[in-house]
């Protein structure tokens, strides 16, 4: 019984773009040209560009007239049999001949802008040498039988004329092909062993000596190319599938589309808040290409909960309201005037009837007094547009009474008289940083820090924060000095970094560290030292959008400050679980946030609804303490035991449910459940 015969074809060596981002089309590519070419040996004229090269032993054998073209064809099907008889190739006998140089089709065309040149005609019963067998049939692979009755995947194109046959490889006992001390200098085919004792003379390439042999059976082992380092300056990788086109899927995008039921700005003057279709051509006050689009809209939210428990302060019970209010004045499409207002609050102090000593009180709180108020553009698009040509470059700037935050609220958070810029989307190749943006701040007055007591204007602040992309992650750093006005001794430097990725496609995880340091004062004395190192995780599970388990942990030394932090945004713990959360409403307690000569850490899972509607926190949290107890806020351990429960009533409100339970060591417990309504507007 003849054995299959064996497939002897190394790994792709044609000349590729960087990092073989074609392999499948190489692949293809190939296969297409295996389609043409190893069905016979034909004749293009000339040889140019790459030459394919057969050696078979001499003499060579001269066609004979040349006889009309038969009917285009196709492959025959996977097992059917092929003879010189019956099917739809002509099989010939394997003729003698010299090397004869031929042209890849369509390669040489394509690079040479002219149309592929036709074929020259088949040999009419070629005489064979005594000892020469009969060509064997084309050799089937499962997998191009697959290529074609994908009806997906692009249709190879339509088989040429039957040609003279010429195996690729000898029949016979399947014997590993061994290396040929001359190799051709074709970059695309090698010569396989040759019974012609006349060779190429070519130098010895032994540099694919270590590749292990490709698999036969399947067409894109055959030529797949090593996968180079990527870093974040490599080409695109051609995405998996992209030889594919479902024409029903590039159309469900849109036929999937529908409208969203959402909530309008309360006011809403001038250009509609992202309303469809085309927007009318606006004024040229600030220049040609700056226009002027003005609109005005006064949006935000109404919140009203009720709750009671025990806080580190005593008993609450109390029903609170707060009205959160945001004015926006826009002149252009980078351009506008914002500010905040919360009319029914004095920092942490809400409007409430409060429930006390079997009586109720109403605590009123009206304040006017803008939170924030700032004017933000771009530089670069205004002096464009006074100078009559587009933006030369993007310069974001804001000015006034600016909302900080810097990694998500653990360095800074605070609205701060300040000016801020930021130079955006630049990146480094020495580096090898592919994105990164840089911010300068100064903060002039309304600072609020524990470091400086309860006098907001008694520090000054200047600043820089980074943001990069590099590193297969997301890194934060950033420096501040803070200047004591008072010259009380206070001043001092604020350090801090961070770095996220994901590792093993399964966990999150960012490290955060800030470095207090600099103060002029005894250690006793001193409101701004040492340090706080911040380790968050996250898990992915099978649910990566539904269900998220998470463990944070922290370490505090001595006393660890953010550069600013509003009363209202709680501690610095802030963001390491919901047991340290303040809900800025009714008072919830919560476990000491201060990180002051304390360690710890929560676990829990955050569950979303199936539709992302609705959600649920449980956590658990532990803080130690160590070091001195002087000046320390925890006076022991603490255990807390904290879930929360929210989910929407219809697009503009919703409900939330918070209940907490803490242990404290040498401190009385403290606890609380409360509930809120919220309205959007």
């Amino acid at each position: 019984m003849k054995s299959s015969p064996q497939v002897t074809v190394p790994r792709c060596e044609l000349p590729l773009p960087t990092g073989c981002r074609w392999r499948r089309r190489c692949a293809a590519g190939v296969l297409l040209i295996a389609q043409f070419g190893w069905l016979g040996s034909i004749s293009y004229g000339q040889p140019q560009g790459y030459p394919v090269t057969y050696t078979q032993a001499p003499p060579p054998v001269q066609p004979t007239t040349p006889s009309p073209l038969p009917a285009p064809t196709r492959l025959p099907p996977a097992g059917q049999a092929t003879s010189p008889d019956s099917g739809p190739f002509e099989i010939l006998p394997t003729p003698n001949a010299t090397k004869v140089p031929q042209r890849l089709p369509g390669v040489d065309d394509f690079q040479n802008h002219r149309p592929l040149q036709a074929p020259a005609a088949p040999m009419q019963n070629p005489p064979a040498a005594p000892s020469s067998p009969l060509g064997d049939p084309i050799p089937r692979i499962p997998q191009w039988d697959l290529l074609e009755s994908n009806p997906n995947r692009l249709d190879l194109p339509p088989a040429g004329p039957a040609m003279p046959f010429t195996p690729p490889f000898p029949s016979g006992p399947s014997v590993p092909a061994a290396p040929s001390p001359q190799q051709s200098n074709d970059p695309l085919f090698q010569p396989t062993p040759s019974h012609s004792p006349v060779q190429p003379k070519a130098p010895a390439d032994t540099s694919h000596a270590q590749q292990p042999a490709p698999n036969p059976a399947d067409p894109l082992e055959l030529f797949s190319c090593p996968l180079p380092e990527w870093n974040d300056f490599s080409p695109t990788p051609l995405p998996m599938g992209s030889e594919f086109y479902d024409p029903s899927a590039q159309q469900y995008v849109y036929d999937a589309k529908y409208d969203v039921p959402t909530q309008r700005p309360l006011i809403e003057w001038g250009i509609p808040f992202y309303a469809p279709g085309m927007m009318p051509r606006g004024g040229t006050l600030f220049g040609e290409t700056n226009l002027l689009h003005p609109a005005f809209y006064m949006y935000g939210d109404y919140r009203i909960g009720a709750s009671t428990g025990r806080n580190a302060g005593g008993r609450i019970d109390n029903v609170a309201h707060r009205l959160n209010l945001d004015l926006d004045l826009r002149l252009t499409a980078t351009e506008r005037f914002h500010a905040f207002i919360g009319p029914l609050n004095q920092a942490t102090q809400f409007s409430q009837f409060r429930l006390e000593d079997g009586s109720v009180e109403y605590d009123s709180f009206v304040n006017l007094n803008p939170v924030t108020g700032f004017f933000e553009g771009d530089i670069g698009a205004m002096l464009g547009g006074l100078d009559g040509t587009p933006s030369p470059f993007e310069m974001p700037v804001a000015l006034g009474l600016v909302p900080l935050l810097f990694q998500n609220g653990v360095w800074m958070e605070d609205a701060v008289t300040a000016a801020a810029i930021t130079i955006p989307a630049k990146h480094s190749v020495l580096l090898d940083w592919s994105n990164f943006d840089i911010t300068g701040f100064a903060v002039a007055d309304q600072l609020n820090s524990p470091a400086f007591g309860a006098d907001n204007h008694a520090a000054q602040a200047l600043g820089i924060a980074a943001f990069i992309d590099a590193y297969d992650g997301y890194i934060e750093t950033g420096y501040a000095y803070l200047n004591d006005r008072d010259d009380l001794g206070r001043s001092y430097h604020n350090l801090t970094a961070s770095y996220t990725r994901r590792y093993f496609q399964r966990i999150n995880n960012s490290l955060r560290i800030i470095i207090n340091t600099g103060q002029d004062l005894d250690k006793s004395q001193r409101t701004a030292d040492g340090g706080l190192f911040l380790i968050e995780n996250s898990l992915v599970t099978s649910s990566p959008m539904r269900i998220v388990p998470y463990l944070n942990l922290f370490y505090g030394w001595d006393r660890p400050q953010s550069v600013a932090r509003a009363a209202v945004s709680g501690g610095i713990l802030r963001n390491v679980g919901i047991n340290f959360d303040p809900d800025g409403l009714n008072g919830q307690p919560t476990l000491d946030a201060s990180a002051n000569d304390t360690y710890g850490g929560t676990v829990g899972v955050d569950l979303l609804g199936a539709d992302l509607d609705r959600q649920w926190i449980l956590e658990m949290a532990y803080l130690g303490v160590h070091g001195s107890p002087t000046g320390r806020i925890a006076k022991g351990d603490q255990v807390g035991f904290a879930t929360r429960y929210q989910f929407p009533i219809s697009y503009r409100t919703l409900i939330r449910f918070d209940a907490m339970y803490g242990i404290r060591r040498a401190d009385t417990d403290i606890y609380g459940t409360r509930m809120e309504w919220r309205w959007k507007f």
